[in-house]
């Protein structure tokens, strides 16, 4: 089988003899194909002819994009197992299977597009919608849905598809395409129950031909970009023999440096290519042929400055080349962080967090920092309830935080250790609880967002055998909910 599709390939390279070059830029086509439905262990349709319509447009030397679209009926075999059913729907009955293929795909011409015999390979994707219909009653079937409602068995989804032609050009307006292609059905748009997608085909096969007509440009080869620096047709020196120019640059091989430059080159009196800006991209190919010097090895195929990260600003010109798309740049290129979040601006869904605030990757605030309490050790000495500095610095963070969230809510909890009555605690711990309350009221935070509660020597966290224990036990727990 190998050597047959080498043998054919050769033979298409050898044997496609040239017609004129067409500059054609559309084709409209029709056609009709042959589908087939498999892929499922289930349902077994009848292969049958679609029918359909296709656009082209050429977008470069031997590339095109094509939309295509086409509709198809399939019929169940209905002398199948009469055993097995998909929900209600036994597989011997009778069904029609209606779809409309809409796809597009990418094209490529492996030989010259100038031969009348060619082979055209292509890949892309696009939707399908279909509805599979009781032949007897022309009802759409019902089936369960993923939400456990009754759904049609109808839909659109989303397929992906690869397929190869092999291309007759008679004349240069007209050409005919005979290919197979294959679609994957990914499932995707498809909304059913999985008893449902589990027994659906997954893949439709065809062959197509398909009449294309070309249109929108000339039908004689399309004119060098050398050919603007002739006045008329080249004059080439008097030479006894035969003259030859391989090239066709207009400098004949005997005075020619440089036999195989490429069509569309501009050169020099010794038949080399000219590059006026030094960037690797010979004039009559260079669609910016005035870059910088500095610009050398970061241009692209058609001699232009490359901006990897689309900010506006070329790479040679770019101190942070590599930024994240849509975000906001300097005149250096470089993220523009106006908050000092981490998230430049552009991205930043909060573009004025506090400083110092953490936040998720949208800038904003990251509220998981009030999935659990918040601890404060503060230095009380033993009987007292004042707020010690460093405690202090801790509340005047949250505060901050809090009032970007007006919804949060809090309990404040007053702990102490058990020296002393137990009444005389409670009303320490009470008082705890109030100081810290005020204090964050004074920061601007609403007091009908706080409870206080004094819950005196409970819930000890270390041992009261120890000054160590007993400094932990004398703590805040601010708990937080919306």
């Amino acid at each position: 089988m190998r050597k047959c599709i080498i043998i054919f390939v050769l033979a298409v390279f050898i044997f496609s003899a040239a017609v004129e070059a067409a500059d054609y830029k559309y084709s409209l086509g029709a056609g009709a194909g042959y589908m087939k439905l498999t892929g499922g262990d289930f349902f077994r349709f009848e292969p049958d002819l679609s029918y359909g319509f296709n656009l082209g447009h050429r977008v470069g030397e031997g590339w095109y994009f094509k939309v295509d679209y086409s509709y198809y009926r399939l019929d169940n075999d209905e002398s199948v197992d009469s055993i097995g059913s998909a929900s209600e729907i036994n597989n011997n009955a009778a069904i029609e299977y209606k779809a409309t293929r809409l796809g597009v795909t990418l094209n490529r011409l492996l030989f010259s597009s100038e031969n009348w015999l060619n082979i055209n390979m292509g890949l892309g994707g696009g939707a399908m919608f279909w509805k599979m219909v009781d032949g007897s009653s022309n009802t759409t079937f019902k089936v369960p849905g993923s939400k456990d409602e009754t759904t049609d068995l109808s839909t659109s989804e989303l397929f992906l598809t690869a397929q190869t032609e092999l291309v007759f050009t008679p004349a240069p307006r007209w050409s005919l395409n005979c290919g197979v292609r294959a679609d994957y059905l990914t499932g995707a748009g498809a909304e059913f129950a999985s008893e449902v997608t589990d027994v659906l085909d997954k893949w439709l096969l065809g062959a197509t031909v398909r009449l294309n007509f070309n249109f929108g440009g000339s039908a004689q080869p399309a004119a060098w970009k050398s050919d603007s620096v002739w006045t008329s047709q080249p004059t080439y020196r008097k030479r006894p023999g035969i003259v030859v120019d391989s090239d066709g640059d207009g400098v004949i091989n005997e005075e020619d440096r440089c036999l195989n430059t490429p069509r569309g080159v501009l050169v020099n009196d010794n038949g080399c290519p000219l590059d006026s800006d030094g960037d690797g991209v010979p004039d009559g190919l260079d669609d910016c042929p005035d870059t910088k010097p500095e610009s050398k090895g970061k241009v692209d195929i058609y001699g232009c400055p490359v901006d990897s990260d689309f900010d506006g600003l070329p790479d040679f010109l770019d101190r942070c080349p590599s930024n994240r798309i849509g975000a906001v740049v300097d005149s250096a290129g470089c993220p523009i962080d106006s908050d000092a979040d981490g998230v430049p601006d552009g991205l930043d869904d909060c573009p004025a967090t506090m400083y110092g605030v953490d936040v998720d990757r949208y800038g904003c605030i990251d509220l998981s920092v009030f999935d659990k309490p918040l601890v404060l050790n503060i230095n009380y000495p033993s009987g007292s309830f004042e707020i010690d500095p460093n405690s202090k610095k801790k509340l005047q963070t949250l505060a901050g935080v809090l009032n970007f969230v007006p919804h949060i809510r809090m309990e404040i909890n007053g702990y102490t250790d058990n020296i002393g009555t137990t009444p005389a605690n409670q009303k320490l711990s009470e008082k705890r609880a109030n100081r810290v309350r005020d204090y964050l009221v004074t920061l601007g935070v609403a007091t009908e967002r706080i409870q206080v509660f004094g819950r005196g020597e409970v819930n000890f966290v270390a041992s009261n055998q120890t000054a160590e224990g007993r400094a932990k036990n004398r703590r805040i727990e601010i708990v937080f909910y919306k």
